[in-house]
């Protein structure tokens, strides 16, 4: 295949990645100036994240399948739009149609870098131990952010109650399970929120 052209980097540029920063997530980011993160941010805090942790508690993983993993592991939504957990339930059910259409827009628009949707592809399949690390820990990080966060968005927003929680953190849960050593760090986090009944709304 030949090189990529001065176009194509510049189209890589404009259409995959300055776009990337403009996906507004609904979670805050825990810091002095509160904010909604963006999913340029989320992806480099997983990538980072996760190639820290990968070589401590899974030693077989590759590191460098798991940073590629989870840079990518979003983009879809540059296309499809983020799926909040707590969408209608219309929009939750459309998101796997949604992201599949991404994907082979991406490919097609994008066949002088033919990494990225492979890439996509290969995570979405979650047929390696690196994609279901990604995965897990994805779910892990997100509801980190929100106990680092002392769940302050979720009350302000969504008022979100415990019972709420607890009735949503059971498909949650099976989710960051997909990878054994992050399932346990999840249901260690768990146990902290137990530990803090003014981290939810009360009505």
């Amino acid at each position: 295949m030949a090189k990529p052209s001065f176009s194509d980097i510049e189209k890589l540029l404009q259409g995959l990645v300055l776009p990337f920063y403009e996906i507004i997530r609904d979670i805050s980011v825990p810091t002095h100036r509160r904010r909604h993160e963006n999913d340029a941010e989320h992806s480099w805090a997983l990538a980072f994240m996760a190639s820290a942790l990968a070589p401590q508690i899974d030693p077989k993983l590759d590191v460098g399948k798991v940073c590629m993993f989870a840079i990518v592991h979003d983009v879809v939504e540059i296309h499809a739009g983020d799926t909040s957990v707590w969408s209608h339930q219309k929009h939750l059910d459309s998101k796997q149609t949604r992201e599949v259409k991404a994907i082979a827009k991406i490919d097609k628009e994008y066949a002088a870098f033919p990494w990225i949707a492979e890439t996509i592809k290969s995570y979405e399949r979650k047929d390696s131990n690196e994609a279901k690390f990604v995965y897990s820990l994805d779910k892990f990080l997100n509801l980190l952010l929100t106990y680092v966060d002392k769940n302050v968005h979720n009350i302000e927003n969504h008022q979100l109650t415990k019972q709420r929680f607890d009735e949503f953190i059971v498909s949650h849960r099976s989710k960051a399970h997909s990878h054994k050593a992050v399932g346990k760090y999840y249901d260690d986090l768990l146990e902290a929120f137990d530990a803090h009944p003014e981290y939810f709304y009360h009505k």
